[in-house]
């Protein structure tokens, strides 16, 4: 039997059957043509920005760009797009009579919407649609919703660092106060005011051995006191001294939060903006008429080269 897949038999047959593989060429570019025309297919435009995430503070071990990707791509935004583009209607699925309106609209969003990372650590937002200019007022509104997001996202983490240092802060002052109580309490009831210069000053009056008796009795109260409330004295001032540096520090940590929460920042830099796109990127139509005619053009071939063979079988049986 002869081998018809044989590159020689494969181009004889091609030029036996040169005509008919021609028209049906041309019909499969016709067809095609006809299928991609815009009265079928309508045509969709592009329109994408290039973000880079700004003032971003990740949760757990995320990155800012992760974050930012989250975020576009949550229910939040992607709600507030459809209903603010009216999309059920704009794509038109049928919200009443459709029970799988939900599905219909997750696939059209998916095929229209698109966000991901580059390899430089940016997020590509780009959406298509039949309007240029609502594909550009998507990708517009899409950074314009992230913003607010994100804002509402570091503020509630904000409120939540205020309130755990305020809670810190209000138990150092407590503290605080509590510690300058039994301080003033040591200096009005021992006459305490300087734990150093009076021990100085009283080591010398007993060395000194002189002066009268009233001041040697104040001596003695004093070095009667720095004995019994010296050392607490000093380890009330020590301690005191660091729950002041601590308190300084959460002060300054609290009005540091206080600001995060009263701030608008922006937490996108936009280093490619959009802009409605003055050509079609949807569908690609002298692509999908050269795939079509050759992928009808290698099947016409395989079918006459088939045909051939059956031929030549017949011809045998009956020889």
């Amino acid at each position: 039997m002869t081998n018809y897949f044989d590159n020689n038999n494969l181009l004889s047959i091609i030029l036996k059957w040169k005509k008919p593989l021609i028209i049906l060429s041309l019909l499969a570019m016709v067809v095609s043509a006809i299928i991609t025309s815009p009265f079928i297919i309508k045509p969709k435009y592009k329109s994408f920005a290039i973000l880079y995430p700004a003032n971003i503070i990740p949760f757990g071990t995320e990155t800012p760009t992760e974050q930012m990707l989250q975020v576009l791509q949550s229910d939040d935004i992607r709600n507030g797009i459809i209903n603010r583009f009216h999309l059920y209607a704009h794509y038109k699925i049928d919200t009443i009579s459709n029970l799988q309106f939900r599905t219909d609209m997750d696939h059209e969003f998916s095929d229209n919407v698109n966000v991901g990372k580059t390899e430089y650590e940016s997020v590509k937002l780009d959406v298509l649609d039949i309007d240029p200019v609502v594909a550009n007022d998507i990708v517009n509104s899409m950074i314009l919703q992230f913003n607010k997001k994100e804002r509402t996202l570091q503020k509630e983490k904000s409120i939540e660092l205020v309130k755990i240092i305020k809670t810190q802060l209000d138990k150092k002052k407590a503290e605080m106060d509590s510690m300058e109580d039994a301080i003033k309490n040591i200096r009005v009831n021992y006459g305490i005011l300087d734990y150093g210069l009076q021990t100085r000053y009283a080591t010398k009056e007993i060395l000194h051995k002189g002066g009268d008796n009233g001041k040697k009795e104040e001596t003695h109260d004093l070095i009667k006191s720095l004995k019994e409330k010296g050392g607490e004295f000093v380890s009330l001032n020590e301690h005191i001294y660091k729950v002041r540096a601590t308190y300084d520090e959460l002060k300054v940590q609290y009005e540091n939060s206080l600001r995060d929460v009263e701030k608008d920042l922006t937490y996108s830099n936009v280093v490619t903006s959009p802009y409605p796109a003055d050509k079609k990127t949807y569908p690609v139509r002298w692509l999908i008429m050269l795939i079509s005619t050759c992928a009808t053009l290698l099947f016409s071939v395989i079918a006459v080269a088939a045909i051939e063979s059956y031929k030549e079988f017949r011809k045998g049986i009956e020889n």
